[in-house]
Order: C-alpha cells, then sequence, then structure tokens
C-alpha cells in the first residue's frame, strides 16, 4: 500500500487527476480523437489513452487470449507474532499462497488459492471451507477476520499484453497480469511513455499485444476458446431444467425459465425477486450465480454484475437489463 500510495501521490503532483465511482459508458474514436462518455455523464476527449484494466472493454481480440479467474483469500489473527513477515506459495495445482501482515502489535496471515475459472464453479462458497481447512492444518490462530475472493486474467502464453493495440496506434493496453499485478504494473510504467515518445525496447517488443506465439500459446487459447463456446450453448440448454421461480430459496440465485423467456433471478432475505435479464451483453454468454459474491458473472469473458444487474467488472460496458416483474 506504501508503494500504491506513492504512486498515487506522484501522479497527482505530476497533474493527473483521479475519478472515482464511475465506469465509462460510451466510447468512440474517430480521426484519431478519442471521447469517453462516464456514467455520471462527463464527455472526456484524448489523443491517446491507455486501458490499464482488467481487459479491454468492448469486443476485442483479447476476448480469446485472455481469460478470466476467480482466486479466494482470507484473513486470520494469529495467536502471536511469525519469526519474519514472508510471502509463500506452495508447488501445488492449483497451487495456495500466503502472505503475513501487521498492524501495530496484531498480526495476521492472509491465505489464499482454490482459483478456478470464472462461472465454472457452481459452490462457490466450499472454496472458503476447503481454504479455511487448510489453513486449520497448517496454522495457528485466533480467529478468522475477513474472506473474499476477487479476478484476475491469465493470458494465452503466460505472458502479459502491454503496449499498443494492434492496428490502433493511439490506443494502449495493459492487461493479462495474472496474480503479478503490481510486478507487470510498474513493467507497463516503463513501457507505455516510451511508447508514447515512439521508441521500442526489447522488454516492450517481448510484452507487445501484437505479438503472435503459435506454439507456445495454441493449447491454452484453444482450451479457454472451447470453455467459452461451451457455456455460451450449453447453457442456453441448461436453463430449461428450471421453469419456475417459487423454488428460489432466500439468498439464492438461478437462471429460470419462465414464459418462453429466461431469466437471472435472485431472492433476498426478506423474500423479494431481483430478476434481470441472464444474457451478459458483452457478448451473449448466459450468466452463472456466484453464491460466495452475490453476483452474477458471465463465464465466458468475466464481466461481472450485482443481483440487481448493475455492472460490477468489464468487458462488458453495460449492465443487465432489468425485469419488471
Amino acid at each position: 500500500m506504501k508503494y500504491l500510495l506513492g504512486i498515487l501521490d506522484a501522479f497527482r503532483k505530476g497533474g493527473g487527476a483521479i475519478l472515482t465511482n464511475q465506469s465509462i459508458v460510451d466510447y468512440q474514436h474517430h480521426d484519431d480523437k478519442i471521447t469517453l462518455k462516464t456514467s455520471d455523464r462527463h464527455i472526456f476527449t484524448a489523443k491517446n489513452i491507455v486501458w490499464a484494466t482488467h481487459i479491454p472493454p468492448g469486443k476485442n481480440r483479447f476476448d480469446l487470449l485472455v481469460a478470466p479467474y476467480r482466486s479466494y483469500v482470507l484473513t486470520v489473527k494469529l495467536l502471536q507474532e511469525p519469526q519474519m513477515l514472508a510471502q509463500t506459495a506452495d508447488l501445488y495445482d492449483p497451487y495456495h499462497y500466503f502472505r503475513y501482515h501487521s498492524d501495530g502489535d496484531k498480526y495476521y496471515l492472509i491465505a489464499g488459492g482454490f482459483d478456478h475459472k470464472t462461472g465454472d464453479e457452481k459452490d462457490t462458497e466450499q472454496h472458503f471451507v476447503d481454504l479455511k481447512a487448510l489453513v486449520d492444518k497448517q496454522f495457528q490462530y485466533e480467529e478468522v477476520v475477513a474472506q473474499w475472493s476477487s479476478q484476475y486474467y491469465v493470458s494465452a502464453d503466460g505472458l502479459p499484453f502491454i503496449g499498443r493495440m494492434p492496428s490502433e496506434h493511439n490506443i494502449y493496453i495493459a492487461t493479462g497480469y495474472g496474480g503479478n499485478g503490481m510486478t507487470f504494473g510498474s513493467m507497463a510504467s516503463l513501457i507505455i511513455p516510451d511508447l508514447l515518445q515512439g521508441k521500442e525496447t526489447p522488454l516492450s517488443k517481448l510484452l507487445s499485444p501484437a505479438r503472435i506465439k503459435p506454439i507456445a500459446s495454441a493449447k491454452s487459447l484453444l482450451s479457454e476458446g472451447w470453455s467459452a463456446a461451451q457455456h455460451f450453448v450449453m447453457d442456453k440448454f441448461a436453463i430449461d431444467k428450471i421453469n419456475e421461480f417459487k423454488d428460489i430459496h432466500p439468498e439464492e440465485g438461478r437462471i429460470v425459465n419462465y414464459d418462453g423467456k429466461t431469466f437471472a433471478a435472485y431472492r433476498d432475505k426478506q423474500g423479494a425477486l431481483h430478476c434481470v435479464s441472464s444474457i451478459c451483453p458483452h457478448m451473449g454468454c448466459t450468466v452463472s450465480w456466484n453464491a460466495s459474491e452475490r453476483s452474477w458473472d458471465c463465464p465466458c469473458h468475466g464481466s461481472r454484475f450485482d443481483i440487481d444487474g448493475k455492472l460490477l467488472n468489464g468487458p462488458a460496458i453495460s449492465g443487465l437489463l432489468r425485469v419488471n416483474k
């Protein structure tokens, strides 16, 4: 956090402005001018833009070249001070990772793992159960103080894509970081300013978004492409197995078929139904219910939405349509 806050401070001192709690709802690129419209109705124009996002928004080649995954994390308060504030990972597949943290005279363990492709797991809560069992076995602690999951994107060949968007000379991207955001984010800060000044380096060539590595990428690219295609087709057949709203329990979400149409339906604690379209506006895949995060996740490209359809995570740039009950 010291490192990230230092960067933020330097950015502001350099004339940068931070806009929060809003999203890009429209993006136009004509005659070398970029126009962005935000959810609070601001309009910005620019000569160049950097999509420093999990995945570039909208439809582009990186829908196929990077794949969304979720990782599960919990924090426990330790009974005693660790010998050192180390960070480690094991060699299992999927692997698990551990890091110590201090806050005054209190010490914590942050443990994570049990990663999986977004939208592929029905019982996401079980991953927290498995993670806690792992921590119980290996560590002594006082209590669990927090747990969460987060999303990251893995590239087809294992390296991030940092640099100029292919065929668009004034669009720059930084995506496919895997679990190494701070490392590759720092690389982006070296690569993109050089490219803006017309300078290419060995590092920029290595991580270029235009690179083609068919042998290194083929197996992963075909696997992820098949996964997305399978969800796009098969999920539309699977929804026929459910045809009523009445069996949805409190705090449960399901894809339902009703009166010839399909919906993503969630029942809250008070029993009220929240119904939205089940079709992701990005490329038309059917969303899946994520029980641990209370969200609708797209298994094809990782867009995420809350129970009322509000967009949480791209590459979609709009939410799920609300359904009037």
